[in-house]
């Protein structure tokens, strides 16, 4: 009888390694991925306004409502509209899962058409889209989280 060959015998350990590193270390990222993928709030409603207010002038108004869909208590910290350049922060909403929150906010206030060479007027005409984004924490776990959603101009 033959035996094998040393350095077969090597090579077929270190695929047999290899094998066996890639399988922990697929097993280890889903993991991972999973536990920070979970999403304790929804945002449920999303309505974005624009009213004429004045010659040249306009308004938006946002209203929102978010739902904790996770098992454990959040708190709505802020709300950021980047389009606008607004956010409103220290909102400090309690909710418990399965509670759920609507508000309402102007985002802009008799805004003028134009300021410094942006065209706000064709930036939120109707039918446009912007990102509106609410940033929670989880009870227990210091790093704020978010969660966004476009919205249509109506």
């Amino acid at each position: 009888m033959k035996a094998v060959d040393p350095v077969i015998a090597t090579l077929i350990l270190i695929a047999i390694a290899v094998i066996a590193g890639v399988f922990v270390l697929r097993q280890f990222l889903s993991m991972a991925g999973g536990a920070t993928s979970q999403q304790y709030l929804q945002i449920v409603d999303l309505y974005i306004t624009r009213r004429e207010t004045a010659p040249g002038k306009f308004s938006i108004d946002i209203t929102i409502g978010v739902k904790n869909s996770g098992d454990k208590r959040i708190t709505v910290d802020s709300i950021i509209v980047p389009d606008a350049q607004w956010n409103v922060t220290k909102l400090n909403i309690n909710l418990n899962p399965g509670e759920t929150w609507q508000g309402s906010f102007n985002v802009l206030v008799d805004q003028p058409y134009i300021v410094d060479n942006i065209d706000w007027h064709n930036l939120w005409r109707k039918g446009t889209e912007h990102v509106v984004i609410v940033r929670y924490y989880v009870v227990g776990d210091p790093q704020y989280r978010e969660i966004s959603q476009k919205g249509m101009v109506v």
